[in-house]
């Protein structure tokens, strides 16, 4: 199983790897596998395309977030902030090559979808009868102001981050 994932990770990290300097549409299966040196049986035992392993990396990404965010002692809104910044800063290279490649959307459509699950779970609570609106206005906001940071080479501490966020989604 292990191996399985050592795969996995190689197979990503050629992906990310290409899409440095290609766009996604001209990166082949055969450009990945021999980035990431191993065979197309592997490649197919692992993904069935390219956007599989974009979600699976972006996958990933959110599911740190999510454990990171259970590690907090309460989930309010500085708690989540506060995970999304340090998981996106951990992330950053993936998330740098996802933005160069244009497909920051991605990350905006996984945020939405998590911070979905998180509310419908119980886990975070908002003080709001509309929360379709306040997701799809969080999701944006946070998905952009990720964009903007990383862009910026994450100049900004976590805290400030968090901080800048905080004012908005009160």
């Amino acid at each position: 199983m292990a191996n399985h994932e050592a795969t996995k990770k190689k197979i990503v990290d050629g992906l990310f790897e290409l899409l440095k300097d290609n766009e996604l549409a001209s990166i082949s299966v055969s450009n990945i596998c021999q980035t990431a040196s191993v065979s197309r049986m592997s490649y197919y035992r692992s993904f069935k395309s390219k956007d599989q392993i974009i979600d699976y990396k972006i996958d990933q990404i959110f599911t740190e977030f999510f454990n990171y965010l259970m590690t907090r002692p309460n989930h309010d809104i500085s708690a989540f902030l506060e995970a999304y910044f340090a998981v996106c800063r951990k992330n950053a290279y993936y998330i740098g090559i996802l933005i160069d490649a244009d497909l920051n959307d991605r990350l905006y459509n996984k945020l939405h979808f998590y911070l979905t699950d998180l509310i419908e779970k119980g886990i975070f609570k908002l003080r709001t009868d509309i929360p379709v609106m306040w997701v799809n206005f969080a999701a944006g906001g946070l998905s952009q102001m990720v964009v903007q940071w990383v862009k910026d080479g994450l100049v900004q501490t976590n805290q400030e981050m968090v901080m800048v966020a905080h004012r908005f989604l009160r």
